[in-house]
């Protein structure tokens, strides 16, 4: 029998860190997400590397922050000579298989993994109610089936609670009454507005033009459609959002029931995490793309549902800062397989076990190519590259001369992000303790120019949109 485990990577997609019962929500019942916690460890400082699906599903496979990988938002390419997951793996004697959601353009999942079910094309924005069942239905046959002696590393990755996207597209084309209006629920069942549904308005160029703008650079169909949202329209929002994500969490409980009937479940390690987050009317922003806490920060759950394999169970880690490139090295450790020089995880075994290793004091995130986030124990400093006057298609960083606007959160005095307290002369050294921190990290980075024709466009569209915005600026 091989002693090396098996390992299910079950993975949501745009589900925020606090949208789990077991967390305190009491806007919604994830039983089967609550197994996982009961039966784990909970990294309560679990970051993405970046607040879009590409981007972090990009790091997930290859341990690299976005600037590495080619894939610095949707539309982007992996690099084509960085090995991925299911390559390590499969060489180093495992049975990688993939189900579902895998969304890393550049690099074609088939010849990486074997895949259970993964539709006709790559499965992208939206169809969460037949994607979703369809992949469990796979993983059911899987579960059922799998009789080699290789251990398995399987992932799935499910769209939901991603189908909040779909609702919010429908208000494009048409005024839709509010829910109370419409009868389809009563005031009493919305959760209220999020305590900082206000928003900062000293915000980075990048974000301003990318999401508030009337002509912004992402999803100004919807911006247009939502502009008339009453109170109701926002809460009714968030109670569509946690009920995809009870849909998910059913979907997971499936095949959580089917594993404990089989005999791996004692040697069947369990992680589980997400893209990135969901808005969700915080700071009034729909959807992902941005900073601040609820886009950025996931779920990372690694847990047994038997005795096997040695983690700690129905613990919360609040201290150690979890990011998305840390899925890769955990994953190889537990395998015993070696990672490629270079990665820019570490390994949360040892953490999961509850042992004392040392470890990063801050979370690095990344947004829009531009765009810069350091959290660290006690504050987050936000901020962004302004576009070169000549593109070079090089990922910015570090460079203090090139650095645009700024926000400064105190995490512990204001966690919901509302008091931009940059420019206060009180935390210029607060800020310049972040800077310094952010330009350490992105030395270390492996960044790479991007050659792909896609996503030069897409930065050359922008970067002529910030420009315009910059020298408008500039001129006042």
């Amino acid at each position: 029998m091989n002693e090396r485990p098996n390992i299910l990577f079950i993975n949501t997609d745009q589900h925020s860190w606090d949208a789990i019962s077991a967390y305190g929500n009491p806007f919604l019942r994830t039983p089967n997400i609550d197994e996982l916690h009961r039966n784990g460890t909970s990294f309560r400082r679990s970051f993405c590397t970046d607040p879009v699906c590409a981007a972090a599903r990009s790091s997930w496979a290859t341990g690299l922050y976005t600037s590495e990988t080619g894939v610095p938002f949707n539309g982007g390419y992996l690099h084509s000579e960085i090995p991925d997951l299911g390559q390590l793996l499969n060489a180093g004697g495992y049975q990688a298989f993939h189900c579902g959601k895998w969304h890393v353009p550049g690099r074609d999942v088939r010849e990486s993994f074997r895949t259970l079910y993964y539709g006709q094309q790559d499965i992208g924005a939206g169809g969460a109610a037949y994607y979703d069942s369809a992949s469990t239905h796979a993983v059911a046959d899987f579960l059922t089936n799998y009789d080699k002696d290789d251990p398995f590393y399987l992932q799935i990755g499910y769209v939901d609670p991603h189908d909040v996207c779909e609702y919010l597209h429908n208000h494009e084309e048409k005024h839709i009454p509010n829910p109370l209006e419409q009868g389809i629920v009563s005031e009493d069942d919305l959760p209220p507005l999020p305590e900082n549904f206000d928003y900062d308005e000293r915000e980075t160029v990048l974000h301003r033009v990318c999401r508030r703008v009337d002509d912004a650079l992402i999803h100004a169909a919807i911006l247009k459609g939502i502009r008339g949202w009453d109170e109701l329209h926002w809460r009714y929002l968030r109670w569509n959002y946690y009920r995809f994500i009870e849909k998910v969490d059913a979907e997971i409980g499936r095949v959580l029931t089917l594993l404990r009937e089989t005999s791996r479940h004692n040697n069947t390690l369990i992680i589980f995490s997400a893209d990135h987050g969901e808005a969700c009317g915080s700071h009034q922003m729909f959807q992902k793309f941005t900073l601040y806490e609820e886009s950025i920060r996931v779920p990372f759950i690694v847990a047994c549902l038997g005795e096997g394999i040695p983690v700690e169970k129905d613990r919360f880690d609040e201290t150690h800062f979890i990011s998305g490139v840390d899925l890769f090295p955990t994953v190889c450790d537990y395998a015993g397989v070696d990672v490629p020089e270079g990665i820019q995880g570490l390994s949360v075994r040892p953490l999961a076990e509850g042992k004392g290793v040392p470890w990063r004091d801050y979370a690095y995130i990344e947004s829009n190519y531009w765009g810069r986030a350091i959290v660290t124990n006690q504050y987050k400093y936000v901020t962004e590259y302004k576009p070169k006057a000549i593109e070079d298609f090089q990922p910015p960083g570090p460079d203090a001369e090139q650095l645009g606007l700024a926000q400064l959160f105190d995490r512990h005095n204001d966690p919901g992000e509302t008091e931009n307290l940059a420019g206060n002369p009180t935390y210029d050294e607060v800020v310049k303790i972040c800077r310094n921190k952010l330009f350490a990290q992105e030395v270390r980075l492996h960044r790479q120019q991007i050659v792909h024709p896609s996503p030069k466009g897409v930065i050359s569209n922008w970067g002529d949109r910030l420009r315009t915005y910059w020298q408008m600026a500039d001129s006042h």
